[in-house]
């Protein structure tokens, strides 16, 4: 555990005081101590461990609780699943349901449009929404970008280096008042879905809906409504799923006033790894695509396990069930069509884990079966994930920047 010199007397807590002011259990507040969150203090002649009670109140603050105290009370009432530092008014889980601003996702899913969604985490008020049409000079910097992107490199790859174009082309991206965010938000979802190819003997439709031109991109082909209901549910799915490791991530740079785009990227960045959203759906994909045939599957699970290979995209520990956002997506890939015995390999992959392991597949592994069902380029799922997830890391962005200076002007950048 780090060590700090020890403070005046008056300032310093106990990891159970700590833990009752942030709301947490004490090995919580350890867990923060080892990942450099907060320091341990002690003193020369006692040896547990005490905290300062000002950097425990600033890091209270930061996280978005409140210390403990006679007005103490945290910023929202996110459920018991929900650590006390994870608490926000953008999105978590409630009684095993996801729900975006106490709306519930699933419902969302059948019902609205992406862009709908996006603008309720963005402003917590349900309405039509509207994605930004870019300016002609950055979609021709897009396009340019693009031819010049190796071959082989992952759609991921396309989506950094657009939101980083963005960013060196904004000259009032430090500028983070509400408005202005917002702005931004509507241009990078957009600007992903420029930044990817067109595939051979596709027309694209720069003007056309967002979604379906997405669908184009990834599938090589006009989508079907059902195909179109797919994407739609998978990108309001997958726009928020409270303060998880790419959402935290993006909430630290915009704590810290990093501009919109720097914040996006941190979260694009930890949305990469093969244990997140995007990452694990590109595992799933490729060890999908190992398996020839439905009779293979028994053979080719085992063996992944015997090179001690990872089959992931199972279990979601934050839900008390089966995740519901992989339910629902599981649906609509059923009614979309695809490749058939594609369709069957996913499921017998399914049944097979489910018997093993009583494991449910989660939102990951339905990503990745989505791409491999539907014949998507690899690493099509990370860009899916990365454009849904860039609605709610906004939103959470601009709660971190609401908190620090205030809706209404622009934050120092001291």
């Amino acid at each position: 555990m780090a060590r700090g010199a020890a403070p005046e007397r008056d300032d310093v807590v106990s990891v159970a005081e700590a833990a009752a002011m942030l709301g947490v259990k004490p090995a919580t507040v350890y867990a923060y101590v080892s990942r450099g969150y907060l320091t341990s203090i002690r003193g020369r002649d006692d040896r547990k461990s005490r905290l300062s009670r000002s950097e425990v109140e600033q890091f209270a603050h930061r996280r978005g609780t409140r210390p403990a105290g006679p007005a103490a009370r945290v910023v929202r009432a996110a459920g018991p699943e929900e650590p006390a530092a994870d608490r926000s008014e953008v999105g978590g889980i409630i009684g095993g349901r996801l729900v975006y601003r106490g709306r519930d996702a699933v419902e969302l899913a059948g019902s609205a449009a992406y862009a709908e969604v996006a603008e309720l985490l963005w402003s917590g008020l349900p309405g039509p929404g509207g994605f930004a049409t870019l300016d002609p000079g950055i979609r021709a910097l897009l396009t340019r970008m693009s031819a010049v992107m190796p071959e082989g490199c992952l759609p991921l790859d396309r989506l950094k280096a657009a939101a980083a174009v963005l960013g060196a082309t904004d000259p009032l991206r430090y500028d983070l008042s509400r408005p202005a965010v917002v702005s931004v938000a509507r241009t990078l979802a957009p600007a992903f879905v420029e930044a990817l190819p067109i595939p051979d003997g596709c027309a694209d439709d720069p003007a056309g809906d967002l979604v379906a031109r997405l669908w184009v991109k990834l599938a090589g082909a006009r989508p079907s409504p059902a195909q179109l209901a797919l994407l739609t549910g998978a990108l309001i799915l997958l726009a928020d799923h409270g303060v998880g490791p790419s959402t935290r991530a993006v909430r630290e740079a915009a704590a810290r006033q990093a501009d919109p785009y720097s914040a996006v990227l941190a979260g694009t960045s930890v949305a990469a790894g093969l244990l997140h959203g995007g990452g694990s759906s590109l595992a799933v994909q490729a060890w999908l695509e190992e398996i020839g045939s439905v009779e293979a599957v028994p053979r080719a699970l085992a063996d992944r396990l015997v090179r001690g290979d990872r089959i992931s995209g199972f279990g979601q520990p934050r839900y008390p069930g089966a995740d519901p956002r992989a339910v629902r997506m599981m649906q609509l890939l059923d009614d979309s069509g695809g490749r058939p015995e594609r369709l069957r390999i996913v499921h017998q992959v399914i049944d097979l884990v489910r018997s093993r392991r009583s494991l449910d597949p989660n939102a990951e592994f339905a990503l990745g079966a989505m791409c491999f069902v539907h014949g998507m380029p690899r690493g099509a799922g990370e860009a899916v994930f990365v454009i849904a997830r860039s609605a709610g890391w906004i939103a959470h962005a601009i709660e971190e920047y609401d908190r620090d200076g205030g809706a209404g002007g622009t934050l120092p950048r001291g």
